[in-house]
């Protein structure tokens, strides 16, 4: 009886063990299955995330190239927009230098011509001396003069004092005013013209035996203020010389 207990208790334990063996087999191959499935969806959660990072990275790199290329695509045009606009303005100075050097390089009118001589005439440079004094003005060099007694029509004057706004001032006359009278068809020529004509009016506004002489300086200095005006703002920005 005892052996006989004994036997079926074993059966017994081994059944159970069997059972337990079993259900501990089971439960393990559950866990290992879901571990498995766990880390096949992370890992292809990883490969989703990796694939979309890639396609940011090329649309970003694509995009970079994109850009890049329209930036130099556009400092092309804008090189080739200010090349044009250089050779443009390369050949409009170029006509422009033509122009002025028809006026400045132009002979003198017959009339400034021939007060030019007179003056001359009648004011030759002292023996030795190369230039005038300041006394000698650009516009009395070229033989302008006012007055009732030896005064130039009002269009002989006039035609002096076109001529000095579109000539070249050399020796020998004074040195300062070669300087301060500027370059041909400037402001700055006709203003230094202007100048010098209202100076001489002012000098003589009150003395009696002038009236002739002032009223005449104040018309022409009127005149000038607005003389060659087109020819100034064609060539007076240009520098030419």
């Amino acid at each position: 009886m005892m052996t006989s207990s004994s036997s079926l208790n074993c059966c017994f334990t081994s059944a159970y063990s069997l059972r337990s063996g079993s259900s501990f087999s089971g439960e393990t191959r559950r866990r290992n299955g879901n571990g498995f499935v766990k880390k096949n969806k992370e890992m292809k959660n990883r490969n989703v995330l990796q694939k979309k990072r890639a396609e940011q990275e090329k649309r970003r790199a694509e995009e970079q190239k994109r850009l890049a290329r329209e930036r130099a695509e556009q400092e092309e045009r804008d090189r080739q927009r200010r090349e044009a606009e250089r050779l443009e303005r390369e050949r409009k100075k170029a006509e422009a230098k033509k122009g002025f050097d028809s006026l400045v390089s132009k002979g003198m009118p017959r009339s400034v011509a021939r007060a030019h001589r007179e003056f001359m005439a009648d004011n030759p440079l002292p023996k030795g001396r190369t230039w005038y004094g300041e006394d000698v003005s650009p516009l009395t060099f070229y033989g302008y003069r006012v007055g009732k007694t030896r005064g130039l029509r009002q269009s002989e004057r006039r035609e002096i004092i076109r001529y000095v706004m579109r000539a070249r001032l050399t020796d020998p006359l004074a040195k300062s005013y070669q300087v301060t009278w500027g370059r041909p068809l400037t402001r700055q020529r006709r203003n230094a013209i202007i100048g010098h004509i209202d100076k001489l009016a002012a000098q003589r506004g009150s003395r009696r035996g002038y009236e002739v002489a002032v009223a005449e300086w104040i018309a022409d200095s009127d005149w000038a203020g607005s003389a060659m005006n087109e020819e100034i703002k064609e060539f007076g920005s240009y520098g030419f010389k």
